[in-house]
C-alpha cells in the first residue's frame, strides 16, 4: 500500500508547522472556510478564502443528479485540490505542494452579506 505524501504547512491559528496529507487538507476544508496562502504556477503568492463545506457547496454549486455514461470519469490529479473560492464565487484549485499556510478567519463576509462563521472546536 502506497503512503500518501504529506506537506509541511504552517497552521496560522496554532502558529506551528504541521505535516498534512491531501486527505487532511480536504477534511479541514470540508469542516470550515479557510484562508489558504499558496504560490501560483507563475510564482506569485495568492491568498484565497475557500472551502469544501457542504452548506456552501449546496447553496453555490448545486450538483445535478444526472448520471451520464458517455464519458469515463476523470482521473483525479492527487497533486491538485479543487476548492470553492468564496470571493470569486466559483471553483478554483491549487497545487498542494505550493501551500504555505492555512488559517481560519473568525468569519467570511460574502458579496451577498452572508457570514459563514468558522466552526468552534472547543
Amino acid at each position: 500500500m502506497e503512503m500518501e505524501n504529506s506537506m509541511n504547512i504552517l497552521m496560522i491559528d496554532e502558529n506551528v508547522n504541521k505535516e498534512l496529507t491531501r486527505a487532511n487538507v480536504i477534511e479541514l476544508l470540508q469542516n470550515d472556510v479557510a484562508q489558504v496562502t499558496f504560490t501560483k504556477t507563475d510564482g506569485t503568492e495568492r491568498v484565497m478564502d475557500c472551502t469544501l463545506l457542504k452548506e456552501v457547496l449546496n447553496e453555490r454549486a448545486p450538483q445535478t443528479d444526472e448520471v451520464t455514461t458517455e464519458k469515463p470519469p476523470k482521473k483525479v490529479n492527487e497533486e491538485v485540490l479543487p476548492v470553492w473560492d468564496m470571493v470569486a464565487n466559483g471553483w478554483r484549485s491549487f497545487r498542494l505542494d505550493s501551500v504555505k499556510s492555512i488559517g481560519f478567519p473568525q468569519s467570511i463576509f460574502t458579496d451577498a452579506g452572508i457570514i459563514y462563521p468558522t466552526l468552534e472546536t472547543n
